[in-house]
Formats: structure tokens, sequence, C-alpha cells
């Protein structure tokens, strides 16, 4: 398949805004880890300090390979039409050309860079009615983030009939005003982000200040968790921002995390065959906190990648070798005579829920868990790996493991049942795609 036609790059990078550190790296990373995300695969950085920038970048060593950097000194005290006409020419943009600038001092989702860099016209990004929990970040600038520049996608022959001494903020601020320029507004884009089953308004706001930091890096915390939990997931959730909150600002990555708690799963299923449940239980305690981390952490450092996405499926390998160790143990000691039957009962109408779910997914675009408000509150107590873990754990306590076994299947076909019933019941009913509901970022 061929990819997407994507305008060349330039990234206005100004010391020391760009280098604002959020969550562990800086705006201008951010920006370069988001523009890896989108397909670019090469960028101009505008600097009004090169030597500084460059030295900065120079010292991130996440996928920099990835993304060819090349670097332009200006000299004003701001950005002028003439310091961009200058990069098009470096970059041999065609004079019918498109370019995206993106400005580095700002916090930026990708979602709304997405949307901009695939606009076919002059466009600017603004925010016609930003959320009240980001005013405060707002405070440093005129108090109106529509007229706030974070980025634009302009064509050569724009650039061309201004002045180039001309102020370009001011230039595309006051044709964006008169509707010269189109907008690509944040308040009116889709909110919904089906792998996380929940709703988070897109947002841009400028560099925080020092005191304003701590707000920045917990509204970017807050985006990362999932929505429509389990109980225990609702429980770890605290844990798992605490934990994040340490690790983001260390050289951990996503998917040591990943491959560290895959191994440690597996320490459970050996656990669980050779029969010391109790320490396998407790691991799997500690690992229900873990597996939410890798995720929270790429999302919040921009750190996604191809072996990241792959990790439920690696979860799903575990956690079913847990529950296969289970049915080995309890048959090879007696407790349970029919344990490999319970156990592929248990596995077949997994499959089939799973099967289920991919269906309903295809045919409203969203998950399955948070279609309506019945949907949500079977998800709360459903059959998922936390919820067998507590269960089981909670049988050991009362010294009856085998029986927590059975429980454990049980809950898993019931739960399998009411999410095939639910699955047929929208098929059947022709229902259509739940407008999504909007929730603060």
């Amino acid at each position: 398949m061929t990819e997407p036609y994507r305008p060349p790059l330039l990234i206005v990078a100004d010391s020391p805004e760009a280098l604002t550190d959020l969550c562990g790296i800086s705006l201008l990373e951010r920006m370069r880890r988001i523009a890896l995300q989108l397909g670019f695969r090469e960028a101009m950085i505008l600097s009004n300090s090169v030597k500084a920038v460059a030295s900065h970048v120079a010292n991130e060593s996440w996928h920099r390979t990835d993304v060819l950097l090349t670097f332009r000194e200006r000299t004003g005290a701001k950005v002028t039409v003439g310091d961009i006409l200058d990069c098009l020419a470096a970059l041999r943009v065609a004079a019918d050309g498109r370019i995206l600038i993106v400005f580095a001092g700002f916090y930026c989702d990708e979602r709304l860079l997405r949307s901009l860099a695939a606009a076919q016209t002059n466009s600017a990004l603004i925010d016609s009615d930003p959320p009240s929990i980001i005013a405060p970040l707002l405070e440093n600038s005129d108090g109106h983030s529509s007229r706030l520049l974070c980025a634009a996608l302009l064509l050569s022959e724009w650039l061309s009939r201004k002045s180039r001494a001309g102020t370009l903020v001011e230039e595309i601020t006051s044709d964006t005003m008169a509707r010269r320029i189109e907008r690509v507004d944040a308040a009116r884009q889709h909110a919904y982000i089906r792998s996380m089953r929940r709703s988070v308004r897109p947002v841009f706001f400028p560099a925080p200040s020092l005191e304003r930091r701590p707000l920045a890096e917990g509204l970017l915390r807050d985006a990362t968790q999932k929505g429509v939990l389990d109980f225990p997931a609702l429980l770890h959730a605290p844990i798992e921002k605490w934990l994040v909150s340490h690790l983001c600002r260390t050289s951990i990555t996503p998917n040591q995390i990943t491959l560290g708690t895959g191994v440690l799963g597996l320490g459970v299923t050996l656990l669980y065959a050779v029969g010391y449940l109790w320490a396998g239980a407790l691991l799997a305690l500690v690992i229900g906190v873990l597996d939410g981390i890798d995720g929270k952490l790429a999302r919040l450092k921009a750190q996604t990648t191809k072996l990241g996405k792959r990790e439920h499926d690696l979860d799903y390998f575990v956690e079913t070798s847990w529950w296969a160790a289970l049915a080995y143990h309890f048959h090879a000691t007696g407790q349970i005579r029919y344990a490999y039957v319970i156990f592929f009962a248990f596995f077949a109408f997994d499959r089939l829920e799973r099967v289920a779910k991919q269906a309903v997914q295809r045919r409203i675009g969203r998950n399955l868990d948070d279609f309506a408000p019945f949907d949500r509150l079977v998800r709360i107590v459903a059959g998922r790996r936390n919820v067998y873990t507590w269960l089981f754990s909670f049988f050991l306590v009362i010294g009856a493991p085998a029986t927590g076994f059975v429980w454990l299947c049980f809950w898993g076909v019931a739960s399998a049942v009411v999410h095939i019933f639910r699955a047929l019941q929208i098929g059947f009913t022709g229902q259509d795609k739940v407008a999504p509901t909007l929730t603060p970022l």
C-alpha cells in the first residue's frame, strides 16, 4: 500500500521554551517522537540557538536515527516569513507545495497534528473553546487559545505573497481571524480513542512556567489512563500513575517493562505448575499492577512501538499459561479429575468471546465493554486476568484452591456467554455507532 504524501516538516525550536521538560522529555523531543509516529522520516529544525538545541537532541537516544534532522539558525527576535522562505528553498519545496510548521514550544496532541498534516490548503491549528482545566496554562498568553499559534500547514504560494520582514505568527493569525486561512479546531476534533475505551479531549498549550509544570504533567498522566476498568484495575490505577510519574524520569523504556513483566509472568506459570500456589498468586497480584505501567509510560513519553502494540499477544499467551499450569497441577495431584476438560471449556469460550468482541468493534467502531451502561457495569466484574487472580487468591485464603480454579473457569465461561449474547444482540438489532461522551482531559 502506498503511504500517504506527507508535506516537509519544519520544527521551530527556540530555546528555552522548546527545551522545557515535561514528564521526563523536552517538548522538542516529544515533538520529534510524534513526528516519527506520524510517519515523518526527516525534518528541519529552525532555532534561535542551534548549538544548544543540537546538543540537546544529540543527548536523546530513543529512535533518534529514525528522523533525519537538519538545523538552520535564525537571528531575529521573532520568526519571519523570510526565515520560512529560506527554509523552503533549503528543503526544495515546490512553488505550489505545502509545508507543515510546528512550534516545539508547545505541547500538542498527536491527533491534532495528524489532522493538520492531512489538510490540502492553508490551515492553522486553533482551539475555539479550550477546556477550563487548561486555563491556568494559558495565563501567560493573551488568554485566547484561538490566537496561540502551535502549528500551521502553509502553501508556498501563500508565503511568497507576504513580506519577508513580516512576523510569521502575526501573518498567520491575521489571516486566520479574517478567515483567509482554514481552521483545524481542536474543539471539533473527535475525542473518542477506541484503544483506550474513553474520550480524551485533544488540546495544545504553550510551555508552562515552572510553577505550572506539575499541573501540565498531571494532565498528561491522566490522559494515559484507559477507561472502563475492571474492579482490581480501578484500585491499581493510582499506584500505576505514581510509579509512572517516577519511571518517566529514568532511562527505563516501556518495552523493557513489557519484557520484564512477561518473564515474571512465566515465573507465575512455573510456580503454579509445581504447586507453589501462594507464591504464584502473590507474584500474579504484583504483575497485575506492573502490567498497566508499560502502556501508560509509552503514551506519556510518546514511545509507542510495533513491539509494544503486540504486548496484548504476549499478555494473552502468558495469562493462558497460568490457567493451563493450574489445570496441570490440580490434575496431577488428583484434586480435580476433569481439570483439563474444565480448562479447555474455559479456553474455548474465551476464544469465542474474543471473536464476538472483534466483530462488535468492526461494526460499531468501539469496544463492546463501553458500548452501553450495562456493558460498562459488566466490565467491572467480568472475567479477566485481574479478576481471575483476585478470585483465585480469595479461595487460597479460605483454603480451597481447587474450588477456586473451578470458579475461575466458571466465571470466565459465564462472562463469555454474556459478551457473546450482547454481540449477537447488537448485530441482530442493527444498532449503529453510539456518539461517545466527551470527558475531560
